[in-house]
């Protein structure tokens, strides 16, 4: 959105809350008026009788603003909205299809999974590739979830199965792609290990499920059985990140795309198999895999305060890509004319543990990232060499440095460097941030 619509916006959300404060405004100075017109004229005035026909008439004008504005306005223009639509668009509306996203980053400002998990009475089922950010972004929420009885099931991509093998060869031999499945998995394994420990009376379940069957599509379906349900679906099968993926979301409406989608889904979940517990299923014996993502735990150095401190999800640029289950950040929510046209240089970090005798050992560890413009990455004092951007990149750069890990706290340090642009007429010409994932396998 450019800045003439934000604009624009900010002022019609600034006329709309003036309004109701008018029209309250109005009724009390009516009934003021009113209350009071007979103290301010004589009983058998002739100005009396019109004053308070006037007053309770300036009353009920607001008194009827006031009905509009918090009970009708948002009615009223549902209805036009609903009978706009099947003029339009009649065939969406006669599908169900409730609006076409061209990727999952427009989907994801449209509908983002803390405000889905909200609006959620019953049942979450979600389907996917790896449902990495799932698995970390959002474990909290899961959690929260099923503690206070929500049924969720999740259906993830089977690692050693024959599309895995299919799509690993599409997207270049590498060997990411089935890393982040079975990362995933041993982070789910971890979640359902919390809410069995978890003593709560009436909570719910989460089961998990691998599938080795084609299509490979994803999806998040909530209370799927009831009126309110919706689904939100991919409308082609995962070939790997290089490739759009253009969304829909549906709602349940009779002989629609909606019950369509609901049986295959699940007929996905009949045909997949029940997630093992232990971790020798994903990833071998006795190890342990943690995943650290750029948010809310990064930081950054103020160099005024001489002071590491908490980093701010940026506002996303239409040019980035991201990386699953991480969110791009920097010094604040977005960078300034100034800034952007002269340039600058901020330092970022994150920190993790490693056991003892684990820096010996270390199984994987991977960081994904990039930035815009560059960065400069250090880890526990040991500067690499390379320069790492690829904000607009397919795919971001991979660091394996477990060769510079040790025991105990470590430090990776990030330098963001964003190049002066002073011919520039808006921030967004020259947005800056970071956005990075670290997979880390050590032993127990």
């Amino acid at each position: 959105m450019d800045k003439a619509n934000k604009k624009s916006l900010k002022a019609r959300a600034w006329i709309r809350d003036r309004i109701l404060f008018l029209a309250l405004i109005i009724f009390v100075a009516g009934a003021t008026l009113y209350i009071s017109s007979a103290k301010l004229f004589a009983p058998d005035s002739i100005w009396l009788h019109p004053v308070k026909e006037f007053a309770l008439l300036i009353a009920m004008i607001g008194v009827v603003s006031l009905g509009y504005e918090l009970f009708l306005r948002e009615l009223t223009f549902s209805e036009y909205k609903e009978a706009l639509q099947d003029i339009v668009n009649p065939h969406a509306v006669r599908l169900g299809i409730n609006g076409i996203y061209k990727n999952r980053s427009e989907i994801g400002q449209a509908h983002t999974f803390q405000n889905l998990f909200k609006e959620v009475k019953h049942e979450i089922f979600i389907g996917g590739t790896s449902l990495l950010s799932i698995s970390t972004g959002s474990r909290d929420l899961l959690k929260e979830k099923v503690l206070n009885g929500t049924k969720v099931r999740l259906l993830v991509m089977d690692p050693e199965s024959e599309i895995v093998e299919i799509i690993t060869r599409h997207i270049g031999d590498k060997a990411t792609f089935k890393n982040e499945i079975r990362t995933s998995l041993l982070l789910l394994q971890s979640i359902q290990e919390e809410i069995a420990e978890a003593d709560v009376p009436n909570k719910g379940t989460m089961t998990v499920h691998t599938y080795k069957t084609i299509p490979a599509h994803s999806f998040f379906a909530m209370d799927v059985d009831e009126q309110h349900g919706i689904i939100i679906t991919d409308l082609g099968p995962y070939l790997g990140r290089n490739h759009q993926r253009p969304s829909m979301l549906l709602i349940n409406k009779k002989k629609g795309l909606y019950e369509h989608y609901r049986a295959l889904n699940e007929t996905l979940w009949e045909e997949s198999s029940p997630l093992k517990s232990g971790a020798q299923q994903v990833s071998g014996p006795k190890t342990k895999t943690q995943v650290f993502t750029s948010g809310k735990a990064t930081q950054y150095y103020d160099v005024e305060n001489d002071d590491w401190r908490k980093a701010s999800l940026c506002e996303l640029n239409s040019r980035w890509r991201g990386i699953q289950g991480s969110r791009w950040v920097w010094i604040r929510d977005s960078i300034t004319l100034e800034e952007a046209k002269t340039g600058s240089q901020h330092k970022f970090r994150m920190q993790f543990d490693v056991p003892k005798n684990g820096s010996q050992s270390v199984k994987r560890a991977e960081l994904y990232v990039r930035s815009d413009d560059t960065c400069h990455i250090t880890v526990n004092d040991v500067s690499l060499k390379q320069e790492y951007g690829g904000s607009e990149y397919p795919n971001p750069f991979i660091i394996d440095f477990d060769q510079y890990l040790k025991e105990g706290t470590n430090t990776v340090t990030f330098e963001v460097i964003n190049y002066a642009k002073p011919d520039i007429e808006s921030p967004e010409e020259n947005p800056s941030g970071l956005i990075y994932r670290l997979h880390l396998e050590v032993p127990e």
